[in-house]
């Protein structure tokens, strides 16, 4: 079995408890993220398997003008909300996987920053959320709710781990495409 094919299978597995959390009551039109306020320009439905629903994403940033920009230095906020519960495991060889496929040899130089950055990742349960949150002053800081678990403080190294999700080949197609088109 190939590695994603098993990640896929190892997040299929993580939804084996369902339950009445619903995402949409973390879901805001803004957020302080303690460097910035920002305001929500998009959010998507996380899937698995393309019908399977796990979640939604919301993608803050200061400026929310068409096109979406996700790989300038301005500061920017990912936030995964869970209604699914899903192993650490899925997360970190999805984000191996993705990182590989999209950076190409710039991976290989800043692999040991990734596993690091990675091994941070816990299980989470039904109504948990992940923030991914970006600066230039302090690069990519991996939040579990509202609590750090770990950094990427190179600011270059940071706004490449982006690339899982709007990457050229990107964890989801249609969350890269909900997530890059503003909300009116």
């Amino acid at each position: 079995m190939d590695k994603k094919r098993f990640t896929r299978l190892a997040i299929l597995l993580g939804f084996m408890s369902f339950g009445n959390v619903y995402a949409e009551d973390l879901l805001s039109s803004s957020i302080n993220n303690q460097q910035a306020e920002l305001p929500r320009c998009s959010k998507g439905e996380l899937k698995a398997f393309r019908w399977i629903h796990v979640g939604y994403a919301e993608l803050y940033l200061n400026n929310c003008k068409n096109p979406i920009d996700v790989f300038n230095d301005s500061p920017k906020q990912l936030r995964f909300i869970y209604e699914r519960s899903i192993p650490a495991k899925a997360f970190r060889e999805a984000s191996e996987e993705y990182l590989k496929a999209n950076l190409g040899d710039r991976y290989q130089d800043w692999r040991s920053a990734f596993d690091r950055f990675n091994r941070q990742y816990k299980d989470i349960d039904k109504g948990d959320f992940y923030d991914l949150i970006y600066d230039a002053d302090n690069g990519l800081r991996l939040f579990l709710n509202n609590e750090l678990l770990g950094a990427l403080e190179d600011p270059e190294q940071g706004l490449a781990y982006f690339n899982i999700w709007f990457g050229k080949d990107p964890f989801s197609n249609a969350l890269k495409e909900a997530l890059l088109t503003p909300e009116m």
